[in-house]
């Protein structure tokens, strides 16, 4: 709760503060401690605190840090599946897509519930950019991406929006991370770079508005998917990145792909769609149909998508749709927090599926077999193919 400020008190935009993540109200406006490169300031007053995502995009991005999110998740947004509860069965076979799905999003609204008094500690920086309804999109996510997981990094996180990859880079470089681009194309109007640890950089030279019909265009999910991928990192405190099962005995325990890339998956959507007070529901068939198109997507046993090789999304298995609806089958099941466990719970054990096991109640295996039960209930198709070594075949008659 922000305090108000006496004669005595009364801040300065700029002037030094004391402790970072501090309020003071002055005069109508609520001034915030930041931390700035090294220094810890007084933010620019704001005079209106949204308490919940805006439908309307933002004019004029800003270029100012900000340390707290304009936008915290609303505790009854109208979209949304309610928080309440409902009969549904752990890990119960007799499901379909849509009480999967809504289950999912029951247990993800009620955790994201218990973050809105967490402590944020993020920086953010977005250059003035004509293409507004984009960054509006991007800084609704990245707002709600860290009022629920900032507090997890000890030294906060940092997310940088620039028009131009120069401007990307330099501030990136002022936030503490030097690289020498950021330009990997993953989507059309939208570039960006991250470092595994606590920065992520993007580059936007294109406009698009959220469709919760046809969500990911905008780049809202994307930014949540990468900055979940920093949040895995923390947690799992996996100081390189986050190590997946590559097919050699070094890393047998290390996680599969399909829960490295689905979690992200699952939180991506979640987050956008929260954050602009739509239905994730509403679009899920749409997510599940960003995947190559081969004969062989999303038709191997999911125990085939838990290794990665080496370069691209499909070596050897693509695990994105997968790894989604699977983690939608956790999270209905133990809710969302006991997901994140099982990632907090290997940074002890260095072993992914003694944490899986410890953390569900269930082993990998038993979790698998349900899963496969239930995959053609739930919006994916039959198996029909099998990975053969590291070649992926389809079954012969």
């Amino acid at each position: 709760m922000a305090l108000s400020a006496t004669a005595e008190t009364r801040p300065k935009a700029g002037s030094p503060c004391k402790k970072v993540g501090s309020e003071v109200v002055s005069q109508g406006k609520k001034y915030t401690c930041i931390k700035v490169r090294g220094k810890q300031i007084w933010s620019k007053g704001t005079s209106k605190i949204p308490t919940r995502p805006s439908a309307t995009p933002s004019a004029t991005p800003s270029a100012t840090p900000s340390a707290t999110p304009s936008a915290t998740p609303s505790a009854t947004p109208s979209a949304t599946p309610s928080a309440t509860r409902t009969n549904f069965e752990p890990w119960s076979v007799g499901i379909d897509a849509k009480s999967l799905s809504d289950q999912a999003q029951r247990e993800f609204l009620s955790w994201t519930r218990t973050r809105l008094g967490a402590s944020v500690s993020h920086l953010q920086l977005i250059q003035t950019n004509q293409n507004v309804n984009r960054i509006s999109t991007m800084k609704k996510a990245d707002d709600l991406s860290a009022q629920l997981f900032s507090s997890y990094f000890p030294q906060g996180s940092v997310t940088v929006i620039g028009a131009s990859e120069n401007w990307t880079l330099e501030e990136l470089s002022k936030a503490g991370w030097v690289t020498s681009q950021c330009r990997d194309p993953y989507m059309s109007g939208v570039a960006l770079c991250l470092n595994f640890d606590r920065h992520q950089g993007y580059v936007v030279t294109g406009d698009s508005t959220y469709d919760s019909t046809n969500p990911g265009n905008d780049g809202s999910a994307l930014l949540a998917h990468e900055y979940f991928h920093l949040v895995q990192a923390v947690l799992s405190n996996s100081t390189r990145g986050v190590r997946v099962k590559s097919g050699d005995n070094d890393s047998r325990n290390s996680f599969p792909a399909w829960f490295l890339e689905g979690t992200a998956e699952f939180v991506g959507y979640s987050v956008a769609a929260l954050s602009q007070n739509a239905s994730y529901w509403d679009g899920r068939a749409r997510m599940l149909s960003y995947s190559p198109n081969h004969p062989s997507t999303n038709r191997n046993s999911i125990a085939d998508y838990e290794i990665r090789t080496c370069c691209g999304n499909s070596t050897p298995t693509y695990p994105y749709n997968i790894g989604q609806v699977a983690t939608e089958y956790l999270v209905a099941s133990i809710g969302f927090q006991k997901m994140l466990d099982i990632w907090i719970d290997f940074s002890t054990t260095r072993n992914f599926e003694q944490s899986f096991e410890s953390v569900t109640g269930i082993s990998k295996n038993t979790f698998y077999e349900k899963f496969d039960q239930i995959r053609t209930q739930v919006g994916l198709p039959a198996v029909s193919w099998r990975l053969d070594g590291l070649t992926n075949r389809q079954f012969r008659d």
